[in-house]
């Protein structure tokens, strides 16, 4: 494979409504919000998926794939990996290291009942000082929730390395659309010069983080529509994370995984 192309990871948090029923069961308009994902933005997004036959990591809690089971199937039959997203999309910071060693143990044991779980994304915005160990030691291979590059890189902990597929607040639809509230068109572009900064500095990591309920959109959707065809049209190729993870490993076994420093 060629180090111009680009590998895009356009992961997918399918969250449903594991955070609104913990945080906010009376909050009616909330959960509304992210029934719409469940009922309409996530059959959208796996069908524009499918249409550019691309395959990437849903992030999943434990309580949504026990819930909706026959969602996850789909998701894992049309070719998509799983992989661990809290059980019920806990503020992992705030829970004890009991309480959160057996939020990873739960959501695991339900997600292998629909496959292979080698990945691992951070529920809301942070994690404990344990979640990196406890993760690692449940034999868990990368995960997707730091910052401190924009190409996949080693992350240390107490029971030796993963792999970190980083992510940006900037590359996030949630944050965009819903928090700063920005249009199709300006997040269309802010994505574009994301991907063009990447190529500038001869990088071949691009992560963008979607959410059923928030994509799911019309406009929205047809706004990623329009960004994968311009990805396609631009050296770039759709990877899931396990595959990205894996190539990482490899590159790194070859003195290959960063880009140049300009």
């Amino acid at each position: 494979m060629s180090r111009l192309e680009i590998r895009v990871f356009l992961s997918v948090d399918f969250d449903a409504d594991s955070a609104e029923r913990l945080y906010y069961p009376e909050c009616p308009v909330k959960i509304s919000k992210a029934l719409f994902g469940i009922n309409v933005g996530v059959e959208r997004l796996l069908n524009l998926l499918k249409r550019y036959d691309i395959k990437t990591t849903f992030f999943i809690p434990g309580w949504t794939a026990e819930k909706y089971p026959h969602r996850v199937e789909k998701i894992v039959k049309e070719g998509h990996e799983i992989a661990l997203h809290g059980y019920r999309h806990e503020k992992l910071n705030e829970l004890s290291p009991e309480k959160e060693l057996e939020v990873f143990e739960r959501s695991l044991e339900i997600l292998k009942r629909f496959g292979e779980v080698y990945g691992f994304r951070k529920p809301y915005w942070e994690l404990s000082k344990e979640t990196l160990d406890i993760i690692s030691q449940k034999g868990i291979i990368y995960d997707s929730s730091l910052r401190g590059g924009d190409f996949p890189y080693w992350q240390e902990t107490k029971k030796g390395k993963l792999v970190e597929l980083p992510i940006e607040d900037i590359l996030d639809d949630w944050l965009l659309f819903e928090i700063d509230r920005r249009s199709s068109k300006e997040v269309f572009s802010i994505w574009q010069e994301e991907f063009s900064g990447i190529r500038y500095v001869h990088g071949w990591y691009f992560p963008l983080i979607l959410h059923p309920a928030c994509i799911g959109r019309g406009s929205r959707l047809a706004m990623l529509e329009k960004l994968i065809t311009f990805f396609l049209n631009n050296s770039a190729v759709f990877r899931r994370g396990i595959d990205i993870a894996r190539e990482f490993v490899n590159m790194a076994g070859n003195q290959m995984a960063s880009p140049p420093i300009l």
